[in-house]
This record gives structure tokens, sequence and C-alpha cells, in this order.
């Protein structure tokens, strides 16, 4: 039985392989929405792997749109958790 800690894990390492090496946009945004619902289902109150997880692919996003638009929903997230982490304000 695969854990939920392990699914996200699973979930955030294809989705950067989508967006690092296969290109894929469309796949992209579907995954990355999957990975969305399972970090609210079992780390919604994380907000350190949220903001961490926004952060890395909003890195490797060569400013797409999109991608970027996807992980400002989740440093949302974060920042709701913790508003008064500069951190997160800053990026």
């Amino acid at each position: 039985m695969v854990s939920d800690r392990t699914n996200v894990e699973a979930l955030r390492i294809y989705c950067f392989f989508l967006l690092a090496r296969e290109n894929d946009p469309e796949l992209f945004a579907e995954k990355f929405d999957e990975l969305q619902s399972a970090l609210r289902q079992t780390e919604g109150r994380n907000s350190d792997l949220i903001y961490n997880i926004s952060r890395l692919f909003a890195r490797f996003c060569g400013r797409n749109k999109d991608v970027v638009n996807k992980t400002l929903q989740l440093l949302e997230i974060a920042m709701m958790l913790q508003p008064d982490n500069a951190a997160y304000i800053a990026e």
C-alpha cells in the first residue's frame, strides 16, 4: 500500500519530469492539479512543504504563464497558513 506522503512525492517527481524533460503542458497541468489535491488532503497544514513545491516549479517553468499561475495558487495557500513569513511574501 502506498502512503499518502509517498503519493505526494511521486506526483511531485512526475510533474517535475513532465515540466523539465517532456515539455507536455497539458499533461503537466492535469498532474499538477492532482498534486495540489493530494497536498491539500494529506499535507494541508504543512506550509513549508507547500512553499517548497511551489518554489521548485516556479524556478523551472521557463516563464510559462500557466505554470506560474499554478505555482502562485500553491504559494497563496502557504501564505494563508503563515501570513507573516517573509520568505513566502518575497517569493
